[in-house]
């Protein structure tokens, strides 16, 4: 079982093995031609990398994020397990893809920016589905949730606002502001107790106890035609909790897809 944690990662409360875990529920592979083709909570019980719809190469990503939940890898270990794989498949550099629907053909490229995103996003999104099984686990103790950001010049201005916001775990901002929010994004939510706040609040981190109003936006999913609302400060496919999905209803959807 998973016993290491991949350099670089913050993660609060969550253990590897809850990580690894929530992974090990995405274990169908879902094929696409744009990013939107598998859109949010999609997300927490498929798999997807956008532009790639032969199923061999998506289990190569697959089993390479298995694998570094499992082990422990960094990003480094990744991109050495992978990448000779992917070229030998030609699937290295500038590729064209065509949308398996329409015929429309695209370039998509996979070079070592793509594999950060990729070992970055599933990593993250896994450990943050782990720390919600844990804090449905100790929520008698612990009850309450936290975000955090990072405290740093790279936060963006519509997550610092939430940092340090305290919450109910029941309380429904986090079904949408459930961190991560966004591409790269490197915020997180875990369980604390009141005394854990107490601590906090004594070491000088200022504690917000009310939601603030959540403003929203419309996004237009360009291969749906879906029109959805999205809160403000939150990239469309982010505004969701995915450890919170539920599980059979997300399968059905994706096998009817």
């Amino acid at each position: 079982m998973p016993t290491a944690v991949p350099p670089g990662f913050r993660i609060g409360t969550a253990e590897p093995k809850d990580a690894f875990e929530a992974f090990e529920q995405r274990r169908l592979l879902q094929p696409s031609f744009r990013w939107e083709d598998v859109f949010q909570e999609e997300h927490a019980v498929g798999f997807a990398v956008a532009g790639v719809a032969q199923a061999d190469v998506l289990a190569l990503f697959q089993a390479g994020v298995d694998q570094a939940l499992a082990g422990g890898g960094s990003l480094a270990d990744f991109s050495k397990a992978i990448k000779p794989q992917l070229v030998a498949k030609g699937w290295w550099g500038d590729i064209e893809v065509a949308d398996p629907k329409t015929g429309e053909q695209r370039i998509t490229r996979f070079d070592d920016a793509r594999l950060q995103l990729i070992y970055d996003v599933n990593l993250r999104q896994s450990y943050a589905a782990g720390r919600w099984a844990r804090a449905e686990r100790t929520r008698a103790s612990k009850p309450l949730l936290m975000y955090r950001t990072m405290r740093d010049e790279r936060v963006r201005a519509s997550h610092a606002q939430w940092d340090g916001l305290v919450l109910p775990i029941d309380h429904p901002f986090w079904n949408t502001h459930y961190a991560p929010n966004g591409w790269r994004c490197r915020c997180r939510c875990f369980a604390v107790s009141e005394r854990d706040v107490q601590r906090y609040e004594a070491d000088g981190i200022k504690i917000k106890r009310e939601a603030p109003p959540v403003v929203f936006t419309e996004f237009v999913n360009r291969r749906t035609g879906e029109v959805s609302k999205v809160p403000v400060g939150i990239d469309p496919g982010f505004a969701y909790n995915p450890g919170k999905v539920r599980r059979d209803e997300e399968i059905t959807r994706l096998r009817a897809k």
